[in-house]
This record gives structure tokens, C-alpha cells and sequence, in this order.
């Protein structure tokens, strides 16, 4: 974690010294977020949302005055709680964890995030500029915990069982406050969903869904 805030810090700077110049913008972002799972299989029910943070950077290229492509890197965490109606199995490290029916699973997963998209913003108001985001999400997975009090296990390593690419879209809209020069504060709000299943359990089709404010610094 030190050695990736480190590096956080001396490419916040570089983009800084980059975006007073170049029509490219550059901003940095810490998403607060709900996210939860869900499936439209009978095997497997949605049971509750949990709260993480979305943290990264984002470049907006600007073909044109008011529109631009969209592309980031971030880390996300997303996840949620699973309630069980058939036997599940999940692996971890070469342990098998029984999830017996009726029970419940908290899903902790982390992913890289490489969003990319449009980006379509209004003229200049006073200083505030709105716009709306529309893109794509696609994530590597990084680390994936269990936990389930029923089944009687705790932050169990799950990687195995979990997909190693994921899928999603994402639609936002926000605004942007001028402080001064080049430099504004951008809150806003995001919704994403996943568009493929993250577990390898053929007997279920779970995905992932978010709503997110997002808050950051353009330079």
C-alpha cells in the first residue's frame, strides 16, 4: 500500500505539471459507494448491499469544445451478500467451503477498474460546468474474500472461484466547480451494473451493482 501511494503521489504531481498546458484534463477521485450483487437465478437471491470506496485517476481527451473520450485506472471494491437456496461450494486455496441452502455469503472483490467512455459537458455557468459520463467497465479481479457466519467461515480467499475478468457499464452526471485556472472540484453521481457473471457457479448468474458519489480535483 505504501510503495502504490507513492506512485499515486509523484502521478498526481507529473498530471499537474502535464494538464496546465494540454487540452488533456486530468482528475483524481475517492468514490464512496454501495454496491450489491444480484442473479436472476432461483439458486442464488441478493441479501443486502455493503459500503466500499472506489479510488483513482481519470483522463478526459477532448475532441471537441464540449466533448470528450473518457479513459481511467482505479482500484474498486464491490461486492455483496448472498443468500443461498441449493448447496454451494466455493474454493479456497484447496479447501472447499460448503455454503449449505439458506445460508449466507458476504463477497468481498477488488478489481482493477480501466473505465472508458464520453464525456459531455455544457458550457460555462458562473463557475460551474455540468455534464454527463457514459462508458464501459472493464475490471480485473485482484482479490476475492468470503465470510459467512452460517457456514462458519471468515475473509476465506476465494479467488479461485471468481472470474478473473468482469464486465460492466456506467452512467453519471455531476458538475464541475471552477476554483481557479485550470483547477475545479467535480462532485457527482454514478450508477454502474455488471454485464457478465463473476463466479464460476454454472447454477447461478451473479453480477454486480453499484451507486457511487463521486467526488474529485480536475487540474
Amino acid at each position: 500500500m505504501k510503495r502504490l501511494l507513492i506512485i499515486f503521489i509523484i502521478l498526481s504531481a507529473a498530471i499537474f505539471i502535464h494538464a496546465q498546458t494540454s487540452p488533456i484534463k486530468f482528475s483524481v477521485h475517492v468514490n464512496p459507494q454501495f454496491a450489491w450483487l444480484n442473479s436472476d437465478e432461483e439458486v442464488v437471491e441478493p441479501d443486502g448491499s455493503i459500503f466500499h470506496m472506489q479510488t483513482g485517476l481519470n483522463m478526459d481527451y477532448f475532441f471537441a469544445e464540449n466533448y470528450a473520450f473518457s479513459m481511467g485506472l482505479g482500484i474498486n471494491n464491490l461486492g455483496g451478500n448472498l443468500l443461498y437456496a441449493d448447496s454451494t461450494e466455493f474454493s479456497s486455496k484447496g479447501e472447499i467451503l460448503l455454503v449449505e441452502p439458506g445460508q449466507s455469503v458476504k463477497m468481498n472483490l477488488q478489481y482493477i477498474d480501466i473505465p472508458i467512455g464520453l464525456k459531455l459537458k455544457t458550457e460555462e455557468l458562473g463557475y460551474a460546468t455540468f455534464f454527463l459520463q457514459l462508458g464501459f467497465n472493464p475490471m480485473i479481479n485482484l482479490n476475492a474474500r468470503a465470510t459467512s457466519e452460517d457456514a462458519g467461515f471468515d475473509k476465506k480467499d476465494v479467488r479461485e472461484s471468481i472470474h478473473l475478468f468482469n464486465l460492466g457499464y456506467h452512467a453519471g452526471a455531476g458538475v464541475e466547480y471552477k476554483l481557479g485556472g485550470s483547477t475545479a472540484i467535480i462532485g457527482g453521481i454514478r450508477w454502474s451494473s455488471g454485464l457478465i457473471d463473476v463466479t464460476d457457479n454454472d447454477r447461478a448468474n451473479v453480477k454486480t451493482d453499484v451507486i457511487s458519489i463521486h467526488l474529485g480535483i480536475l487540474f
